[in-house]
């Protein structure tokens, strides 16, 4: 509430009482009333505050996260009060996520293990053109004498009786025919023609060249290019031509033979060989006919990273073929199978069973695998697979392809392992290593900080040199017995920023960083009390228990430098032990491949302790080096970290005149005022040393102001006395009179701890004295 000339009005007030009740009495020349020993009063009001509640971990936590960029994860800032004391130092806990290092380990990498090889029966194509057995044939020629053209026959018909087949298409190759007379021509008698190929009905399929053949071929047959021609079981041949000379009615037989060549099949239908019919398949004396010897390897994918060895305690192998797209009326099967691994894992044929076949499969085997040993570090990870498809074909269908030089046949295999045991795992090859490296958005910018909660008093920051900060790395492991004593061998963890616009970088961790078992979860250890009441307190003592790393002892430097745009950049090697290796059981495996990770992060605990140095005074950017922090306008100051929103009262006048007209109307009494006190009291617990004084520009009025050093208001007001004539002339002829307070603050380097309750405040009120006789009535006044 407001208060107006109040005491103003007491003459005002004791006229009317006079005239109620002496109505009745003599009029008196003149009426006036004593004031002497009248006091009027009225309260400054109290401000304060509480250190901990402007600076609350709430708060920070907030201001941080709202800078983070995006996808940053989030940072935790609590209260830390391990003794439970108010008076020990205020301390903050700021908690900064490095990364969470997947372990790379999945048991789904043990259950997709496959191997994929092709192989070519690289004389098949050979093999079922040269078993084709053509039928001799003879073709009758009659001399006539005369030149003439060869009589058009019927053809003779020829069978190609082996292989049993119904068409074979061909994109190259060639008959060769020889023709030789059964007797001898007569002299002189010339038979130039060429031979025709023809289908069983008669139509031509291809012919040879022509020529004199009269005596036979000789040594050079003719040729019938069969390049993308078709061929038949039953077949026709004839000559065309001319002849001449001869004897008339003299007859002679040609025996005609013929033999396929470099023949290049596109495709057979009906085709059907035995083993031994087709013969060699792969050039090697040693492989039975119709059989075709192969070897491969397992590749143990998304295991031999980082397994050593283990027991498959459940698992299968499955070894299989796929028919070849095209083909039909194959007969394929798989002996002397062997998978094996040196020292590990051996399955022979006698471990195989057939599995189900839908007719796409040339074979398909399994086999289990429990109790077999796996050793993914011998031979790079791999196990040998070897074994031999045989082939045979009844009524077969095939199609090759043109592009390849001879066909090709698929063997794959797929080892699904369901559960591992007794496992033994390469420690160095564990972790993602693209989470190796990084760096992380801490939401830091102390510019940004300081001008929201200080306005442009955050300059001020700059006399402060803190101390006893801390920073601790924890690198939490799954929470194994078998990752005791385990460490990133080589870990690099450092700050980047900026400092009045200058890069910088300080290094925080350099070396091993050891991994720990814990259970910490700061949240679960927040004080229920405080949590409700929408902060974060932390009193538990066990925080600092079981890190892995402390931070180097420079790490205050950093909050010195007032950082901008503060990350953590961090780069860690792979693990390691004493042992090189750890080694898990099936639960174990299990559980772990559900953790997953090594979380890391950081924790700085920062104590609210300081030396202060003079470097800034305020408002001036310029500090008088003197040992004294000058704050010269504490008005100014509030206004500038005034965050609460309440309108200033940095004009009001002391004596709570309201206007222009209160100042004309109280200048009138100025006589009656003997003096004008200001009482107040302070209290103090923040260690500071502070002293003060109230200054009025204006009047040029100065008086020194005594700031307790108490956590609590005394029993008694110090007084601020004005008595001077002069001195009340000018308060009571300044409108307003609104002095200034300013502060001076001890920078003399000794540490000031903070403690918890820190608080600062100030209550007062002024107090007018009146003094002397007021004419409330006049008679001769009355009259004029």
């Amino acid at each position: 509430m407001k208060h107006k000339r109040q005491f103003f009005l007491i003459p005002i007030g004791l006229l009317t009482g006079f005239i109620v009740f002496s109505c009745n009495l003599e009029i008196p020349e003149r009426v006036s009333v004593k004031t002497t020993g009248t006091r009027y009063e009225f309260p400054l009001g109290e401000g304060s505050f509480m250190l901990r509640e402007k600076i609350s971990a709430a708060e920070l936590r907030n201001t941080f996260n709202e800078s983070l960029s995006e996808g940053s994860p989030e940072v935790k800032v609590y209260e830390y009060n391990p003794t439970k004391n108010d008076e020990d130092v205020l301390q903050y806990l700021i908690k900064y996520p490095i990364q969470e290092v997947s372990l790379a380990l999945s048991a789904d990498g043990t259950n997709d293990m496959s191997f994929s090889s092709k192989f070519e029966i690289s004389n098949l194509n050979d093999r079922i053109g040269s078993s084709l057995k053509i039928e001799e044939k003879t073709y009758p020629v009659a001399e006539l004498g005369t030149s003439v053209a060869i009589p058009e026959a019927n053809g003779i018909d020829f069978k190609i009786s082996s292989p049993d087949f119904d068409e074979i298409s061909l994109s190259a190759g060639s008959f060769f025919i020889t023709v030789n007379p059964q007797e001898v021509f007569s002299e002189g008698f010339v038979l130039n023609a060429r031979v025709i190929l023809c289908d069983s009905a008669g139509n031509e399929i291809a012919s040879s060249e022509e020529r004199n053949i009269a005596a036979g071929t000789g040594e050079t047959p003719l040729t019938v290019d069969l390049a993308g021609k078709t061929l038949y079981p039953k077949m026709s041949f004839k000559l065309a031509g001319t002849m001449s000379g001869g004897t008339p009615g003299k007859t002679n037989s040609l025996a005609v033979s013929m033999q396929a060549g470099g023949l290049k099949i596109k495709s057979v239908s009906g085709l059907t060989m035995t083993a031994e019919e087709i013969g060699d398949l792969d050039n090697d004396p040693a492989t039975p006919d119709g059989i075709v010897s192969f070897v491969s390897d397992f590749n143990f994918d998304g295991v031999n990273e980082y397994l050593m060895s283990a027991e498959i305690e459940k698992g299968t192998l499955n070894l299989f073929s796929k028919i070849p797209e095209g083909w039909s009326g194959v007969n394929a099967g798989i002996e002397n199978i062997n998978i094996s691994q040196a020292d590990g894992l051996s399955v022979g044929e006698e471990s195989f069973v057939d599995g189900e076949n839908d007719g796409t499969y040339l074979f398909n085997k399994t086999a289990l695998l429990e109790n077999q040993t796996i050793l993914p570090e011998k031979t790079g990870g791999k196990i040998a697979v070897s074994g031999q498809v045989s082939v045979s074909f009844e009524n077969a269908s095939l199609v090759f392809d043109e592009a390849l030089a001879n066909p090709e046949i698929e063997v794959g295999g797929s080892c699904q392992i369901e559960k591992l045991g007794n496992l033994k795992i390469d420690i160095s090859a564990l972790g993602d290593v693209a989470q190796t490296t990084g760096e992380v958005d801490t939401g830091l910018s102390f510019s940004t900080l300081l001008s929201d909660k200080l306005g442009d008093a955050g300059g001020l920051i700059k006399n402060l040199q803190f101390s006893g900060v801390e920073g601790y790395v924890y690198a939490v492991q799954p929470g194994f017995e078998v990752f005791n004593n385990t460490s990133y061998s080589n870990c690099k963890i450092e700050a980047v920023y900026e400092t009045e616009g200058t890069a910088k970088n300080l290094e925080l961790v350099t070396g091993s960083l050891e991994l720990k078992e814990t259970n910490l979860d700061l949240d679960a250890l927040l004080d229920q009390q405080a949590l409700a009441e929408g902060d974060f307190v932390i009193t538990d003592s066990s925080v600092f228990e079981n890190y892995s790393v402390k931070t180097s002892e420079n790490v205050c430097s950093l909050l010195n430098d007032m950082p901008d745009n503060l990350k953590i950049r961090y780069e860690l090697s792979g693990f390691t032990n004493p042992k090189s290796y750890i080694e898990l059981t099936s639960a174990d495996f299990d559980r772990l491949t559900e953790l997953k990770s090594v979380q890391i992060f950081v924790l700085f605990k920062i104590p609210v302790q300081f030396t202060l140095e003079d470097k800034v005074d305020y408002p001036s950017a310029e500090s008088v080096k003197d040992g004294v922090i000058k704050i010269s306008d504490v008005k100014k100051l509030v206004e500038s970290i005034n965050s609460d929103g309440e309108e200033s009262e940095a004009d009001e006048d002391l004596l709570k005149r309201d206007s222009q007209e209160d100042f004309e109307d109280v200048k009138k009494y100025l006589d009656l005022v003997e003096s004008v006190s200001v009482f107040y009291k302070t209290k103090n617990s923040t260690q500071l040393e502070i002293s003060g004084s109230m200054y009025d520009a204006a009047t040029g009025i100065k008086k020194d102001l005594t700031i307790a050093s108490d956590a609590d208001y005394g029993k008694n007001y110090m007084e601020i006395k004005i008595t001077d004539r002069d001195d009340l002339k000018k308060i009571f002829n300044t409108y307003p009179f609104n002095p200034n307070f300013q502060v001076s603050i001890q920078a003399d380097g000794k540490l000031r701890e903070i403690p918890r309750n820190a608080s600062f405040g100030v209550t007062g009120y002024v107090q007018i004295y009146l003094s002397g006789e007021v004419e409330i009535w006049s008679k001769n006044k009355e009259n004029e």
